[in-house]
């Protein structure tokens, strides 16, 4: 047991460094990672069930705590994500293909790696488990709602929206709910098995990028590093958006971390999934280099604002 908290604890001190050596093996070498491809729905499955596991009770009576911060980052995360990756794709002129991919991307809900750096970022880390919580419930019907609605009306790309809610019903709300169901009448008899599940499913997240930059390698050479400026901006753009909205709603420095935090980081894993099932192995690009891009910013981030609240506490001292 001790084991797997040592790995538990390596992924969170490192997973920025960790995300981007598996993303430069599967590139360097896809021949070893693009098999996975068809498997990638699967392992996503098994990440959602791994955090139903990890939901209890008091989740959802956080939620009630504080309804209308959690309200708030979906509101943002709905409404901003999806519009920023629109503009992205009219700002940087990419083909439909890998446009889609950006708002795919966006009406998706927040990942699980927020709660991670939300942590790190002395953050509000109720809020942010919550509100993980929230908009991936919310996702089944949000999701292909605003793909509809953006990428409908800019693309030629036939945009069906019930078999991508159906997909997500599948991928994402099913498996929480066994999750969440399982851990309710046997949890207590299972811990040593969920103590080892975040540490399976980060693997799983991991077997995800290197599967889909493996089967994607020709399309990120292509696109160079303009793909990665893209992300860059659509994910820095929620955190500028959500700090706005917050310090005009004067909330709290703790829960505002936790809402920039919720609102940049996207389930990526979920845009690619969806990507490779409904659309083409371009529209999974965005995605497959955001889950790179996310999480060296939120590290950076989380960095910043723990030297700030060291330097705080010295000059108090």
């Amino acid at each position: 047991m001790q084991f797997v908290h040592s790995v538990n604890r390596l992924f969170n001190s490192y997973l920025s460094w960790i995300v981007l050596l598996t993303a430069v093996i599967a590139y360097l070498l896809p021949n070893f990672f693009a098999w996975m491809t068809p498997y990638v729905a699967y392992m996503l499955q098994f990440v959602m069930f791994a955090m139903g596991l990890t939901l209890t009770a008091q989740v959802f009576i956080d939620v009630f705590k504080q309804p209308l911060k959690v309200i708030l980052v979906s509101v943002i995360q709905f409404l901003w994500m999806p519009l920023a990756g629109f503009l992205v794709g009219i700002a940087f002129n990419f083909p439909p293909e890998i446009a889609i991919g950006f708002i795919l991307l966006g009406a998706c809900p927040g990942g699980t790696a927020s709660n991670v750096m939300t942590f790190l970022a002395n953050g509000n880390v109720p809020l942010s488990v919550s509100a993980t919580t929230v908009s991936t419930l919310l996702a089944p019907v949000l999701t292909p709602l605003f793909v509809v609605l953006y990428a409908g009306v800019t693309s030629s790309i036939e945009i069906a929206f019930m078999p991508m809610l159906i997909s997500i019903i599948k991928i994402v709300l099913v498996p929480i709910i066994l999750g969440i169901v399982l851990n309710y009448f046997i949890g207590v008899k299972i811990e040593p098995v969920k103590s080892v599940c975040p540490t399976i499913a980060a693997i799983a997240v991991l077997l995800i990028l290197a599967a889909v930059t493996a089967v994607n390698q020709q399309r990120i050479a292509e696109t160079g590093i303009i793909i990665f400026v893209a992300c860059l901006v659509q994910n820095l753009s929620g955190y500028v958006v959500t700090y706005v909205v917050c310090k005009i709603l004067s909330i709290d420095v703790s829960s505002r971390r936790a809402m920039q935090i919720e609102v940049a980081m996207q389930n990526s894993a979920l845009s690619v999934s969806l990507a490779m099932k409904h659309f083409t192995p371009q529209a999974a690009v965005a995605g497959a280099v955001f889950s790179i891009i996310h999480n060296f910013t939120g590290s950076i981030f989380a960095g910043i604002c723990r030297k700030h609240d060291d330097r705080e506490k010295l000059e108090k001292a």
